[in-house]
């Protein structure tokens, strides 16, 4: 469960063990990769690092951390300049973060329009007067109100029309 993309903290909901234990060793390989003098070496620095990466991104899933690990092992982030402790971790996550959040956007919005053009659809077949709405003259005028004499076209909108039959006729 904790392995489908899910964010981590769900993740550590229902599966804490392999969870945590992949957390801990995606910053333990990124910790002996990266070749630095000032380094996590302890356990106790690394479950404190693991525990603040947690409370600073809880959203983060677990791709996003395997490829933020990967990027800080590319020093895509900039160099460490022979010291690789929690701060550096913390600021490398926010740059992954920043990276992320663009292509997020996008993403969000692209659903966004996909839901408003499957509620509108939905609409189109749930309401019977959704065919008539976009022409506003026929939405409003009813078939017994025309025959009274009521609601029809006004001069304005009659002289629209023999502008445009003009203009098609042409």
């Amino acid at each position: 469960m904790c392995f489908k993309c899910t964010n981590v903290k769900t993740a550590l909901k229902y599966n804490e063990v392999p969870t945590r234990a992949a957390l801990t060793a995606m910053i333990t390989r990124t910790v002996k990769f990266i070749d630095a003098n000032k380094t996590l070496s302890t356990p106790e620095e690394i479950e404190m690092t693991v525990n603040e990466l947690l409370h600073t991104y809880p959203c983060f899933t677990l791709s996003d951390w395997r490829l933020a690990c990967y990027m800080m092992a590319k020093e895509a982030f900039g160099p460490y300049y022979e010291r690789l402790k929690l701060a550096q971790f913390v600021e490398c996550f926010a740059k992954y973060e920043q990276l992320k959040a663009p292509v997020v956007n996008t993403i969000r919005e692209n659903e966004r329009q996909q839901y408003e053009r499957e509620t509108a659809e939905a609409l189109r077949y749930i309401t019977p007067e959704f065919g008539t709405e976009f022409n506003p003259i026929a939405a409003r005028v009813q078939k017994a109100d025309w025959m009274k004499g009521e609601d029809r076209l006004t001069y304005t909108e009659r002289e629209e029309m023999r502008q445009r039959d003009k203009n098609r006729n042409k």
